[in-house]
């Protein structure tokens, strides 16, 4: 209580100052006439400059209740300059102002003009892609402009229904058989490009782990129910992107936006066939919830995907993420379907995935792609491998070979599967991506020295180095990505 009393008391103060301030501004305004004694012992104030009328007003202070909720009082007060007493010179300077102020506008709309109309001749699409000056296939994904939410207003966001009106017929599904079954082996979604130059085929995207395998026929069913025998032009299995062909034209080909403008907390919905053709065209939403969130996944992949919460399945695999605008923006590929996790579902970001698209459909493949040709895992995956890494001091990041593939360069040298990868040119592994960027920054050719160590029955390591080559990645086998999440074989560090 005495607190409030207090505080009631110092705030009457203030109001009672601040009264009296106010009324002697208003007796010196009215009493000011233009007589000469008066000018000459007023003291002009300075304009733009802060007055305050008491000290006591300028500084700041702080309340505290009960439960300690603070309250600042930091009040300025400000004296308006003082105007000139003669009303002749006033107008003059009034018309002066606006003349200058007209002046300074027009120059401003020309320099405005000019610089558009500037802009408008040099600028390109302005869109974040990938380079892809170089491929010179028969078609290419075209990325539309995708406007920036930080930057424009409600304008163009579509509802629900209309997304899924603009996007329902480029949806497809993708039924998978294989060569020596008449019984489907799988099923996908898939996303239709647009057709190629010859104007007699249709190109679709899908994720290469829907069609991937040896002797697959894979037929592309449109949302009308029609099916189409598909040729696959190729896949990538280390981004997890592929790309099918069907003989037809005339299809509603699908807008796709710019994913590089994306940002957490937008809404994005998923269009796919989860669990199959039963369910085709399936339609749901939810929120970006992560950007480049690095993924590496057992299918096949290793690279920055997006997190959403829009529900997806099994069969969704291929279909499209898509943005507020109606915008391909994505290629759902896969989720955790882990019991103790809910809504975490993965997508490939659509401007990061043009120019591997590009490529397979000029190639087949991924031209001019360095790898090393092994798997591997982390160290901290295997609880021997671990404490063994812990009581010799090697490097944390130090990588187990779980797999050595027939075209890797480590396959001609005493390197073999169990052994560790603890440094390479020289450098320790401190983490895995280490390795990784000396394969990414390398060229096909280029020679890297690996420091391996081999683990013996008796604890004792013994270390060596060999040189290998970086071979081309074409992308077709699985087993050519550097990285796995988790250990599907046991592997003995002591050596057999």
């Amino acid at each position: 209580m005495n607190n409030d009393n207090n505080n009631y008391d110092n705030n009457n103060d203030l109001e009672v100052e601040f009264q009296d301030f106010e009324e002697a501004v208003d007796n010196e305004t009215d009493n000011s006439q233009p007589q000469e004694s008066d000018t000459e012992n007023t003291q002009p104030l300075e304009p733009d400059t802060v007055y305050s009328a008491d000290p006591f007003f300028a500084q700041q202070t702080s309340y505290s209740d009960a439960q300690n909720t603070a309250y600042t009082q930091n009040t300025v007060y400000t004296v308006p300059p003082q105007t000139s007493k003669k009303k002749g010179a006033k107008k003059k300077g009034i018309k002066i102002f606006f003349f200058i102020l007209a002046l300074i506008v027009i120059i401003a709309i020309g320099i405005t003009g000019y610089m558009l109309a500037t802009k408008d001749e040099n600028s390109g699409t302005g869109i974040g892609t990938s380079d892809t000056d170089n491929v010179t296939g028969d078609a290419a994904l075209n990325i539309s402009d995708t406007p920036d939410t930080q930057n424009v207003s409600e304008k163009g966001v579509l509802t629900a229904t209309q997304i899924y009106e603009k996007v329902q017929s480029s949806n497809v599904g993708i039924v998978v058989y294989s060569q020596h079954s008449s019984a489907a082996s799988g099923e996908g979604s898939g996303i239709i490009m647009g057709e190629d130059s010859s104007g007699k085929h249709t190109y679709i995207i899908t994720c290469a782990h829907v069609i991937s395998g040896s002797g697959v026929k894979a037929v592309v069913q449109l949302h009308d129910g029609t099916q189409y025998d598909a040729e696959i032009v190729g896949y990538d299995v280390r981004t997890d992107i592929g790309v099918l062909k069907i003989k037809a034209t005339g299809l509603t080909a699908a807008e796709f936006g710019d994913s590089n403008k994306l940002k957490v907390g937008e809404t994005v919905y998923a269009l796919g066939n989860p669990g199959g053709m039963e369910f085709f065209g399936s339609f749901t939403h939810g929120m970006v919830s992560a950007i480049s969130r690095p993924v590496s996944s057992e299918i096949g992949y290793s690279m920055e995907c997006l997190q959403h919460s829009a529900a997806i399945s099994p069969g969704n695999s291929g279909g499209a993420l898509i943005n507020s605008y109606g915008q391909v923006i994505g290629i759902n590929s896969l989720k955790i379907t882990d019991s103790d996790y809910e809504l975490m579902g993965f997508a490939i970001p659509i401007s990061s995935a043009k120019e591997i698209i590009d490529n397979l459909i000029a190639y087949g493949r991924v031209p001019n792609r360095p790898k090393l040709g092994i798997s591997y895992y982390s160290n901290s995956s295997s609880q021997q491998y671990n404490m063994i890494v812990q009581i010799k001091g090697l490097p944390a990041g130090s990588l187990i070979i779980a797999d050595i593939n027939p075209d890797s360069d480590l396959a001609n040298t005493e390197a073999q599967v169990g052994d560790l990868i603890i440094a390479v040119n020289g450098k320790d592994l401190t983490t895995a991506d280490v390795l990784l960027e000396m394969i990414d920054n390398g060229k096909v050719g280029d020679t890297l020295t690996l420091t391996l160590c081999r683990i013996s029955n008796n604890y004792k390591i013994s270390e060596f180095k060999v040189k290998v080559k970086l071979v081309e990645d074409s992308g077709t086998v699985s087993s050519s990505v550097e990285e796995t999440t988790g250990f599907e074989q046991y592997i003995n560090p002591f050596g057999n």
